[in-house]
């Protein structure tokens, strides 16, 4: 049962999965923070979810790949609070179909939220709507949400991602970049080669994580659920607006 379930967390995901038991509630570290949400198994998903998900990945790939595994083993290792120290990473990295960079730490004063994704990663796919439905919520002078795309998480993987093997160099994975952007609004930065900021933020390929106005990130996941999202920002934003009360 168990690996049943991990199955269905690294494939497409709908709309209506990931909302846990997690405590949503703000709490006090030095400023507002957020408890963060580090499941590797969820089982809010129903069992016709889990059904439709589980179609769209190779189960011979997750049980005997050796790619495929160590990828489960990073993710669970995130899961379990490993592979991440919970503060920000400077980072600048290219926009993908845009001029110019864009440097994590460069722009204190908004609320920042991203996630990682890839052109073979579907939890990701799935949420660019979803991200695209916050960022219109909010004013861009406020908040501002983004994509980094990392790490492929089902690279060749059966039909729907044959076309998209491992990038063996920066050409392939920046074309990979390319299409993923077509598919949103949402700015994408492209990481190196290298996985540097992959690597640096937990090897989580759909993490996401919150940094608020004064640059301190306040809560990572690692799934990037939009609900989560949407209850952190508003929490944050109303928090600024009462004078930053203490709690």
């Amino acid at each position: 049962m168990r690996l049943f379930l991990a199955l269905a967390l690294l494939i497409s995901v709908p709309a209506l999965g990931q909302s846990g038991e997690w405590d949503p509630a703000p709490y006090n570290a030095a400023g507002i923070r957020f408890h963060d949400d580090l499941d590797f198994f969820l089982t809010s998903y129903t069992k016709p979810e889990i059904r439709a998900m589980r179609k769209e990945v190779s189960t011979w790939r997750m049980n005997f790949d050796k790619m495929m595994k160590a990828t489960v083993a990073d993710i669970r290792t995130y899961s379990e609070g490993g592979n991440m120290a919970p503060r920000t990473h400077p980072f600048t990295l290219p926009v993908v179909g845009r001029a110019g960079t864009k440097t994590l730490t460069d722009t204190k004063g908004k609320v920042r939220v991203l996630m990682f994704g890839s052109i073979t990663n579907p939890p990701a796919r799935a949420q660019l709507p979803l991200w695209e439905k916050l960022q219109a919520k909010y004013d861009t002078a406020q908040v501002e949400l983004f994509v980094v795309y990392g790490h492929e998480l089902h690279p060749g993987d059966k039909k729907k991602f044959r076309r998209y093997p491992v990038p063996r160099i920066g050409a392939e994975k920046a074309a990979y970049a390319q299409e993923f952007a077509a598919m949103t609004t949402l700015p994408v930065l492209l990481d190196g080669m290298d996985d540097k900021v992959f690597n640096a933020y937990g090897k989580a390929p759909n993490g996401a994580y919150v940094i608020d106005a004064d640059g301190r990130l306040v809560f990572r996941a690692t799934w990037a659920d939009s609900r989560k999202i949407e209850e952190i920002v508003d929490r944050l934003l109303q928090w600024y607006a009462a004078g930053r009360p203490k709690l």
